[in-house]
């Protein structure tokens, strides 16, 4: 049992999922068209344990960026001096909590999430209004990954977020997946609104789409997906999104949350999680050890482009042969299931390279104006920098 304890360990604290089957592309899937390419660089002066960009303000470059525990969101210029702070106590009922997962320049001001409300502020960090969940997620946070966009509306603007799967029932259970939704419609303008009653407050600012489809293999398997959480993107009013250990993206309208279209992504090779036994009876499945999962970290829409960020996943004689138990682990797992990444364009592949560019550790965000916002690798570097560089990278086209 020794031998696979730190195996186990690192398969909870990373989430990788665990697999007994796969998905490949074929050759004539890959055009070698496109490439990610850096093209720019904002540095930051702030000492932040993990300094996150949530959003870049169309009109004035300027960025909204944030730290999750201690919560604190910044304003940052275009040449990342800071501009504003917010750095209220979790307990202040005008902060956003203990943590502080997303951001996005929502109208004339700034709509921040927590783990069960969003808060909407002026940009000099003034209070305007609250909004809190109607179910009190009580499953892991999920950080590092964008979770609030506006949706543009007519008479005003809206939010989509994602807070959990819009339901209190355990993935163990049949039910759940019933009622698992994929995102949330948020309307602050209706919050603290005289004539709503609380019921009905709760259906009119908190609106859950995006139910799983009849031929999702959530739901026609039979089996239990504990952990399962979409990645999303929101680019004019255009969901895209997939689930992180799934081969199908999805492309829904909004604010209707219908679907438009639905397609197969080609990986290169993709380990697919089958589900533990529905029931009980899966908790203890997930000791036992398997294949680890590919799992898809983030989405894009870039442009005409969709880009993903993603792992294969690696068989278990593989796992193995690493020695779980070596000093040297993690590093050996890393180098041998790499991050890669995808660009795609009507469902085709793009790039022939999939590795990450050079210099680039993980990616933040996409902005309206096609720039892919990533972090510096810190770990290539000879010392500790004394600057924060987050990297604007370009889907451009291979000479």
């Amino acid at each position: 049992m020794k031998k696979y304890s730190l195996y186990f360990f690192l398969l909870f604290i990373l989430g990788i999922s665990v697999s007994c089957s796969e998905s490949s592309e074929r050759a004539s899937d890959v055009l070698a068209a496109y490439e990610l390419k850096i093209v720019d660089s904002v540095q930051v002066n702030l000492l932040s344990s993990g300094l996150n960009i949530a959003d870049v303000k169309d009109e004035t470059g300027e960025i909204l960026a944030y730290q999750t525990r201690p919560p604190v969101a910044y304003i940052l210029n275009p040449e990342g001096e800071v501009l504003k702070t917010m750095d209220r106590p979790s307990a202040d009922p005008q902060a956003v909590g203990d943590y502080l997962l997303s951001g996005e320049f929502y109208e004339d001001g700034i709509a921040l999430m927590g783990r069960t409300q969003v808060k909407t502020y002026d940009m000099d960090f003034n209070f305007r209004k609250s909004t809190k969940a109607h179910i009190n997620y009580s499953g892991m946070i999920h950080m590092g990954l964008n979770q609030v966009f506006e949706i543009k509306g007519k008479d005003h603007n809206r939010l989509l977020a994602y807070m959990g799967p819009e339901t209190d029932l355990g993935a163990h259970l049949p039910e759940f997946y019933k009622e698992f939704k994929v995102a949330t419609i948020v309307d602050p303008h209706l919050a603290g609104e005289e004539n709503l009653t609380p019921e009905n407050l709760d259906k009119e600012v908190y609106k859950p789409i995006g139910g799983l489809t009849d031929d999702s293999r959530y739901v026609s398997t039979g089996k239990a997906f504990y952990f399962m959480k979409p990645v999303i993107d929101v680019r004019d009013n255009m969901l895209y999104y997939a689930y992180e250990d799934d081969t199908s993206l999805f492309t829904v309208s909004l604010p209707s949350g219908e679907l438009v279209e639905k397609i197969r992504i080609p990986f290169d090779n993709f380990i697919l999680f089958e589900g533990y036994t529905m029931g009980e009876a899966g908790f203890k499945e997930q000791m036992e050890p398997r294949d680890w999962s590919g799992k898809i970290s983030k989405l894009y829409k870039v442009g005409d482009f969709e880009v993903l960020i993603y792992s294969s996943g690696i068989k278990l004689k593989d796992v193995q042969a690493l020695d779980p138990d070596s000093p040297d682990f993690r590093e050996k797992i890393s180098k041998a299931n790499p991050q890669k990444h995808l660009i795609l364009k009507n469902g085709v592949r793009m790039n022939s390279n999939l590795s990450l560019p050079e210099k680039i550790t993980y990616f933040d965000m996409a902005d309206n104006e096609g720039f892919l916002w990533a972090h510096q690798d810190i770990s290539k570097l000879e010392e500790e920098p004394d600057l924060i560089t987050f990297y604007k990278l370009k889907v451009v086209e291979v000479k």
